[in-house]
């Protein structure tokens, strides 16, 4: 999986996305919530291509061949189950075995 770097809407801070899908200029990425009071996200994004920064975009469409499906929902499993590993071990405070 790739990871790219995000900035968030209305704020300079800048998080990790994951790439789930790129089609005609535009980037579905999935971005960790950033601090406990927000929740994950997958958003629409462009790159700046002068700075390397993935920004979300006000596109409201996101193209999608029927093989692109398949990779998607695969890193979305892969996501699911690391995000679930590591919640679990943060709820329980449990350091790694």
């Amino acid at each position: 999986m790739r990871t790219v770097p995000y900035r968030l809407p209305g704020k300079g801070r800048i998080v990790w996305g994951i790439v789930l899908a790129q089609r005609e200029g535009l980037t579905l990425l999935f971005c960790e919530r950033p601090d406990d009071r927000h929740s994950h996200t997958i958003v629409i994004a462009a790159e700046d291509v002068a700075t390397g920064l993935f920004h979300e975009t006000r596109a409201s469409r996101f193209p999608l061949e029927p093989a692109d499906l398949p990779a998607i929902g695969s890193r979305l499993l892969a996501l699911g189950e690391n995000l679930s590993e590591r919640e679990f071990r943060s709820l329980f405070q449990l350091d790694d075995l």
